[in-house]
């Protein structure tokens, strides 16, 4: 339970919203952004959420993150409407990349710079762990010290 709501009140507002969000018309759409949400934390129940990147404007929020859902609705959007778009942001799950590339073959296809900042520095921490544990074996108290002091500082200026 989260702010005195529980779970299923929660869904209940999100489902609403959805909703409303059937009636949202999509017009001059170049930017798209599309991500996910978790419908419950932990439960790996996830939606997916379409928005204009340039208005901000959620577009539609769809019951499930999967290429099928995801594929349906773009085509229900239209020829006309999917020809007008021009860039596509997304995180990095394959899935959506497919289904933007088969419906908009011309699209820019961006990776969403959350995913692509937490990747990276996922792979930072990951050396920068390989590389202290290698200085750990060094025998030379000070010299070891001396490098311990760079890895820690790193992190930052990398």
């Amino acid at each position: 339970m989260m702010n005195n709501l529980s779970v299923e009140e929660v869904e209940t507002i999100i489902k609403d919203f959805q909703k409303k969000m059937q009636k949202i018309t999509i017009k001059n759409l170049e930017r798209l952004g599309i991500d996910e949400i978790a419908w419950s934390k932990g439960k790996h129940n996830y939606c997916a959420v379409l928005i204009n990147i340039d208005t901000g404007e959620i577009l539609r929020i769809l019951p499930q993150r999967t290429k099928e859902v995801l594929e349906l609705e773009l085509m229900e959007w239209g020829e006309k409407v999917l020809k007008n778009v021009k860039e596509v942001s997304i995180d990095l799950w394959r899935g959506y990349e497919s289904v933007v590339k088969k419906l908009m073959p011309n699209v820019c296809v961006v990776a969403n710079r959350f995913h692509v900042m937490k990747q990276i520095n996922q792979e930072l921490d990951e050396a920068r762990k390989k590389a202290k544990k290698e200085v750990e074996k060094i025998k030379n108290k000070q010299e070891k010290e001396k490098k311990l002091e760079v890895i820690k500082n790193s992190k930052y200026i990398l």
